[in-house]
C-alpha cells in the first residue's frame, strides 16, 4: 500500500532537520488561519492557491473556463412578453408599432450594456428594422441568438412572438459581462410574418444578404426562438434545408439540462430559413400550432409562462456552453 503521506521525514545529508510533508504543511497553514482569524483580523490566506499538490480552477473567463451564467428569470421575461403584446400590442411589419416594438427592446438592449445598431429596410411601401446587439469586444462572427418582433394584424402576438423576443432579451441580460459574451449577438428580425407583397422572413433575408459571400461563411450559426409558450412539446429542429450541426448540439444541451424537448425536421416557417438556404447552420425552437395562432386571443392570458420558462432554460444551456471549439466546429459545416 501507498503509505501515510502525513509522518514526517529526516534527510540523512541535512542531519536532523525536519521537513514537513504536503499534508502537514496544509495542516500547519490552516492552523495559522484559525489563529489569525480568533484574533478578530482580515488576514487572507489563499490556502488552496498556494498548498502543494491542491490544484486551482481557472479564473472565471480564462480559456477553458466559461462564466458561471444566472438562473433564467421568467418573471422578467414576462415583463418582456407584457410590454410588447399588452403595452405596445399588434405589431403589424413597417408600421408605427414594430418601431415602438424596435425601441423597446433596442433600448433594453442598450441598457444591458450592449452596441446596438438599427438595420432598416424597405417593405410593403414602409420601412421595417432589425436590431441588431453585440457585446463590446467581441468576434466579428458570433452565433445569433434570434427573434422576430412583428405580429399578423389582429393579433397581439403574445406567443407570436413576444415569447421569442422575451427569451432572447433575457439571455442577453445572463450573458453580459461574462465571457460568453464574445461569441454571440443578438437580433430582433423585423417583418418575419407575411405581408402584402407576399413574402415572408424578409427581415432575416436582408441580415443574411448583406452578410456577404465571407460573412456568411465565417457566421458559424444561429437559432429561431419562435411562438415558444403555448403549453406543447417544445421542438427543436431544422427546416430541413442546410447543416443539421447546431439543432443537434442544442438537442444534446437542452436534454443534458433535463429540457423536455423533441427533435423535428419542420416547415420553413421561421427566420431560420434564411440562413439555412445560404449553407449556414440554424436551428428552429418552436412548440407547433396551437389555437390562438395569428388570432385576437394571442394574448398574455393565454401563454403558458411555465413554457417560456422551460425555453428560456433550454437556451441558457445552449449559450453557457458556447466557446471558441463549438464556434470553429460550427463553421466546419
Amino acid at each position: 500500500m501507498a503509505g501515510d503521506n502525513s509522518s514526517i521525514t529526516i534527510d540523512p545529508m541535512k542531519g536532523d532537520k525536519s521537513v514537513p510533508s504536503p499534508r502537514l504543511r496544509l495542516m500547519s497553514i490552516a492552523i495559522l488561519v484559525a489563529i489569525l482569524a480568533s484574533c478578530g483580523g482580515e488576514t487572507r490566506i489563499p490556502v488552496a492557491a498556494h498548498a502543494p499538490g491542491v490544484a486551482t480552477a481557472p479564473a472565471a473567463g480564462s480559456p477553458g473556463a466559461p462564466d458561471p451564467l444566472p438562473s433564467f428569470s421568467q418573471d422578467r421575461a414576462m415583463n418582456h412578453v407584457r410590454a410588447l403584446a399588452r403595452r405596445i400590442g399588434v405589431r403589424v411589419r413597417a408600421t408605427g408599432r414594430e418601431r415602438r416594438g424596435a425601441r423597446y427592446v433596442a433600448n433594453k438592449l442598450r441598457g444591458f450594456g450592449y452596441n446596438v445598431y438599427i438595420q432598416r429596410f424597405d417593405v410593403d411601401g414602409g420601412t421595417s428594422r432589425n436590431v441588431i446587439a453585440r457585446w463590446p469586444g467581441s468576434m466579428r462572427y458570433p452565433f445569433i441568438v434570434g427573434a422576430h418582433m412583428d405580429s399578423v394584424r389582429r393579433s397581439p402576438g403574445a406567443n407570436d412572438n413576444a415569447s421569442g423576443v422575451a427569451v432572447m432579451l433575457e439571455i442577453a441580460r445572463l450573458v453580459k459581462n461574462r465571457s460568453q459574451a464574445e461569441f454571440v449577438k443578438f437580433i430582433a428580425f423585423g417583418s418575419e410574418e407575411y405581408g402584402t407583397d407576399g413574402r415572408h422572413h424578409v427581415g432575416s433575408q436582408v441580415f443574411v444578404n448583406r452578410l456577404g459571400p465571407r460573412g456568411r461563411r465565417l457566421l458559424p450559426g444561429m437559432v429561431s426562438v419562435d411562438m415558444i409558450a403555448d403549453g406543447r412539446p417544445l421542438i427543436d429542429g431544422t427546416a430541413g434545408i442546410g447543416p443539421r450541426v447546431v439543432a443537434r448540439t442544442m438537442l444534446r444541451k437542452m436534454r443534458a439540462a433535463h429540457i423536455n424537448v423533441v427533435y423535428r425536421t419542420t416547415c420553413d416557417c421561421s427566420d431560420n430559413g434564411p440562413f439555412e438556404r445560404a449553407g449556414i447552420p440554424a436551428a428552429f425552437l418552436w412548440s407547433g400550432t396551437e389555437p390562438n395562432y395569428h388570432s385576437p386571443s394571442d394574448t398574455v392570458r393565454n401563454l403558458r409562462p411555465d413554457d417560456l420558462f422551460r425555453t428560456g432554460r433550454g437556451v441558457r444551456a445552449f449559450v453557457r456552453d458556447l466557446d471558441r471549439a463549438m464556434i470553429a466546429r460550427f463553421r466546419r459545416h
